[in-house]
């Protein structure tokens, strides 16, 4: 015989074979309010970041899961549906609409391909959000101040493009890879000595925002002529409009 609790092992160990499949793993996490399943969707130290247009709030996995044991089910109706996704070979964003009870949440979720499996490495959400013009416009604003600030090595201007609480990764060998914003400020500070900065001729963007929260995805060339995919969750803090977090990768845009 197998057990329940076995049978929820064994699908938690599953490999996610595609972004959609990590983005299904993260609505079925909900729908059955299973800390196990959450485990296959996300990595571990992918943060969510909620908003309700006043203030930001954070939630790491532990707590996450901690509220899933201590809780029941969420009252349906409860529904994660995958809108849309722009996907390269290791790093995607998508769109979700999340039905929690009374409530429609816009999802905007980061994901990478890591050992394998695509897991998810970072996540926004708030309600009733809805497109807003003003909110693009900002977004295309921070991604010009991140790459001034990649072609000057500008800390400074680094900062204004990048929450303090946020991620910088990348997948390297399969495994993710992340650092601070004060370290790559102190990686900037040392690439000053030696170069005067990057080019980083610009090859194309995407952008969405809906109220508080949005999605960005920009290329360019190093200055070898390699071509590097950024894709990040933005949202409008107290400080305005930054990074939730970055994840680059040495490839080429799709989306599908």
């Amino acid at each position: 015989m197998v057990y329940p609790v076995l049978l929820t092992a064994l699908f938690a160990a599953q490999p996610n074979a595609s972004a959609e499949d990590a983005v299904r793993a993260y609505g079925q996490a909900i729908a059955r309010n299973s800390p196990e399943e959450l485990a296959r969707a996300f990595q571990p130290s992918a943060m969510m970041y909620c908003t309700d247009g006043k203030a930001v709030h954070g939630t790491y996995q532990a707590q996450w899961k901690a509220k899933m044991r201590a809780s029941a089910p969420p009252a349906p109706p409860v529904s994660t549906e995958l809108e849309w996704l722009d996907s390269g070979a290791t790093t995607a964003l998508a769109r979700a609409r999340a039905v929690r009870g009374t409530k429609v949440f816009t999802d905007y979720i980061l994901l990478a391909k890591l050992g394998g499996s695509w897991r998810i490495v970072g996540k926004l959400c708030q309600a009733d959000a809805s497109p807003s013009a003003d909110a693009d416009a900002a977004v295309r604003s921070v991604i010009d101040v991140k790459l001034a600030s990649d072609r000057g090595w500008d800390p400074v201007l680094l900062e204004r493009s990048i929450d303090p609480r946020a991620l910088v990764m990348t997948v390297e060998d399969g495994e993710l890879v992340a650092a601070t914003l004060a370290e790559w400020q102190g990686r900037y500070v040392e690439r000053r000595t030696s170069s005067p900065g990057n080019p980083a001729p610009e090859e194309g963007r995407m952008v969405e925002a809906r109220g508080d929260i949005g999605i960005a995805r920009w290329s360019f060339r190093g200055s070898d002529g390699s071509l590097w995919t950024d894709r990040a969750l933005m949202m409008r803090t107290a400080a305005g409009w930054r990074m939730m977090a970055l994840l680059f990768a040495k490839e080429a845009p799709t989306a599908r």
